[in-house]
């Protein structure tokens, strides 16, 4: 287990770590010295609990989350997939094409009755008939894939509860 993962498992987060983490998830961009104020605390002791959240693997990174309406009209999809063999080597060579494809946003491994659900953001259908076709379909090691289209989003969020 490497460093980073055994630490996270071990750290044991205080009420003030939680406030600054959700704090943190409502706006990332919050200063060492907001976050002070916020939690009532000097900024020293913020920061030095900044850097053991970090450290630890807690804060995983920072990033901008854009409005994707904003940016242009995008669709998405997501595509269940399931294998036709589940060998170590056929599932990773699997694994790292979709990876790479761009199109992808997110990609998971599930239970049930499919084996991988992916998320997919295209600008138009025919932007995703040729990533379907053109990409997907030359994957290799695929029995069966099913789309579902999304026609509207009721709850977006990246906050995870705390």
């Amino acid at each position: 287990m490497k460093k980073e993962q055994s630490a996270s498992l071990s750290l044991e987060l205080d009420p003030v770590d939680i406030r600054i983490l959700n704090l943190l998830q409502e706006d990332g961009r919050l200063s060492i010295r907001e976050l002070a104020k916020k939690v009532q605390l000097s900024p020293t002791p913020v920061h030095e609990r900044l850097r053991r959240l970090e450290a630890a693997g807690i804060i995983d990174h920072y990033s901008a989350v854009l409005n994707p309406d904003r940016i242009g009209h995008l669709i998405v999809f997501f595509v269940n997939v399931i294998l036709k063999e589940h060998s170590t080597r056929l599932g990773g060579e699997f694994i790292e094409r979709i990876k790479a494809f761009s199109e992808v946003v997110e990609f998971y491994t599930i239970g049930g009755e499919h084996d991988f659900m992916i998320k997919v953001m295209v600008p138009d259908m025919v932007a995703y008939r040729r990533f379907f076709v053109d990409q997907l379909g030359q994957v290799p090691n695929i029995a069966r894939l099913q789309s579902i289209i999304v026609l509207d989003t009721l709850k977006k969020g990246h906050r995870i509860p705390l």
